[in-house]
């Protein structure tokens, strides 16, 4: 809506002008609104303190030229598609917040009247080019950008690494398979992994991935599943929770680990018949890992019962052969 203005001591129409991102102070003195003020004071050099006029709002056939470009890139150099910003943006003397998608080419621009001059904050970055978002905070002052200049934002392309992990291994995804969503918005998230857990179903011996989301969804009503990975008997891989997020899988120390899930129940026992993992599931274990090598520093491997006390997982059968597997990855013990 039009602004009521009331002149101060030492003020100027071109002053106001500037302020509120309008092309020159004949965008207020001309305006049909301000007839009154014109009446009073046919020239407009002549105001006087406590004069009072409406300052229109800002179009495109009214505003200052003023833009703001960036452009997210990986740190290859190669630009980010499916990136919207979260910006906090100089809205004449005051600020807004808003979101702008930077579409398929990674690159934003904003002109007035979205903004104004001034400095714009990045409040977030959120990939939203699949069903699972991925959120990107950046610091200051990466997080700020002066209106009226080019800006090069670079960061880890999350997504893109996420989807050859998927690619190469015909993972199935989450939102594929899955039957409900997870709240992303109450997540951690996390990226600089360095250890694999490896974990199996226990003593029900799940070997759908649907009864584990219902299990850690439903009945430990947590916001997702816990594990990134899950392999059933046949060595099919399935994406739990996005690599992009911090697992919940060792209770109070998830950071830094990627959790995957070997379905079945591994702990010997009279009365079950699973006790041993399938060559399947350890083969595609290893594939994977490997993969995962190649886009983190990983350098340790363990069972579950490494990095918490109290627990028989990945059961004694599957523990038994995590040496192995530590061989055949090269990783190292917890």
């Amino acid at each position: 809506m039009p602004t009521s203005y009331t002149l101060k001591a030492g003020e100027s129409l071109a002053l106001i002008a500037d302020r509120y991102g309008l092309r020159d102070w004949r965008v207020i003195y001309d305006s049909p609104a301000n007839i009154g003020l014109r009446t009073r004071r046919k020239d407009p050099a002549k105001l006087q303190p406590g004069d009072t006029f409406v300052i229109p709002d800002r179009d495109g056939s009214n505003t200052a030229k003023v833009d703001l470009q960036a452009t997210i890139t990986e740190t290859k150099g190669a630009q980010v598609p499916g990136v919207v910003f979260e910006l906090d943006v100089p809205d004449g003397p005051n600020r807004k917040k808003l979101e702008r998608d930077a579409g398929a080419s990674g690159r934003l621009t904003m002109k007035n009247p979205d903004l104004t001059k001034g400095d714009v904050t990045i409040l977030g970055l959120v990939d939203k080019s699949e069903p699972i978002p991925i959120r990107y905070t950046l610091t200051p002052p990466r997080n700020r950008l002066t209106v009226g200049r080019p800006h090069n934002i670079t960061i880890a392309d999350r997504r893109g690494i996420v989807k050859k992990v998927a690619a190469a291994h015909k993972i199935h995804r989450r939102w594929v398979w899955g039957k409900r969503t997870p709240n992303y918005a109450k997540i951690d998230q996390d990226w600089d992994f360095t250890t694999v857990v490896i974990h199996h179903s226990g003593n029900l011996g799940e070997t759908d991935p649907v009864k584990i989301e219902t299990k850690h969804m439903v009945e430990r009503k947590w916001d997702d599943v816990g594990y990134h990975f899950l392999i059933p008997p046949n060595g099919t891989v399935y994406e739990g929770r996005c690599l992009a997020y911090k697992g919940e899988h060792v209770g109070g120390a998830n950071t830094g680990k990627i959790g995957i899930l070997i379905m079945g129940d591994f702990e010997h026992q009279a009365w079950d018949t699973d006790d041993d993992p399938a060559a399947a599931q350890l083969n595609s274990a290893v594939a994977l890992i490997q993969t995962l090598k190649t886009h983190f520093k990983l350098d340790k491997l363990g069972g579950h019962k490494d990095y918490k006390t109290g627990t028989e997982c990945p059961g004694g059968e599957l523990y038994k052969l995590i040496p192995n597997l530590r061989k055949r990855t090269g990783l190292g013990g917890p």
